[in-house]
């Protein structure tokens, strides 16, 4: 910066010192936020995507894993799918779910109580969106889910979220990624597509194909079609 340069910041900044107009020092308190979140985020999404490349963590005891349950089909798919998990593997087990959804949390505890003794956290979020609920509505009440994604996920810090939907578990994943970011906890994330998805990805999947760490479809078509996204396949699961 020449010396001309300097001497003309520091006069705009003396004038604006000395007049301290509000709107003007709206105008630069905002501009600074706007810089320093653009900071934060660049940041957080350089540590994120360093993460990738970092060793999984060891967990000699067994690992903690988060279900997350969706309703009616996913949360049938998805049970389906931990019923045939060892238990042993994962001796930590928590189950979230979404207000107005007792039903997936009854079947989960039912289905404990068949495989092991149990020694299961749940925990019911906000839903993300109601369905009927207007896309303006849904911005605050989105909010309201993050942000509750957030506590629960740093309060329990599973080593494992698995999830297959529906749109809820997307700030789930978004949650945990923001604790790898800030290498909290290096949370590895498994995304199961639905069974119904034969041909194509659901919004979710789409959403979620390029930051978790395990993509399963359960039907070739769909496995040779985002090949290049390393989607892994293995039949139907459950």
């Amino acid at each position: 910066m020449d010396i001309i340069t300097a001497i003309t910041i520091r006069e705009a900044l003396d004038v604006l010192y000395e007049w301290r107009h509000p709107v003007l020092v709206l105008v630069f308190s905002c501009v600074a936020v706007a810089v320093a979140g653009v900071g934060i985020f660049a940041v957080l999404v350089t540590a994120l995507v360093q993460s990738y490349g970092l060793p999984p963590e060891k967990h000699p005891h067994g690992a903690s894993a988060m279900f997350v349950l969706g309703s009616g089909g996913h949360t049938t798919e998805l049970l389906g799918i931990i019923s045939q998990l060892n238990f042993g593997l994962y001796p930590t087990r928590t189950y979230v779910s979404f207000s107005g959804d007792t039903l997936s949390t009854v079947r989960a505890l039912q289905l404990e109580r068949e495989k092991s003794v149990p020694q299961v956290t749940t925990l019911e979020l906000p839903r993300a969106r109601t369905v009927g609920q207007s896309y303006f509505t849904s911005i605050f009440t989105s909010a309201v889910c993050g942000f509750e994604c957030v506590f629960a996920v740093a309060k329990v810090r599973p080593d494992i979220v698995v999830c297959n939907g529906p749109g809820s578990c997307v700030l789930v994943c978004f949650a945990a990624l923001l604790l790898r970011a800030t290498r909290i906890k290096l949370t590895r994330l498994v995304y199961v597509e639905s069974i119904a998805r034969v041909n194509s990805l659901s919004l979710t999947g789409r959403i979620l194909i390029s930051v978790v760490d395990r993509f399963i479809v359960q039907w070739p078509a769909l496995a040779e079609q985002y090949k290049d996204k390393g989607v892994e396949y293995f039949g139907i699961l459950a």
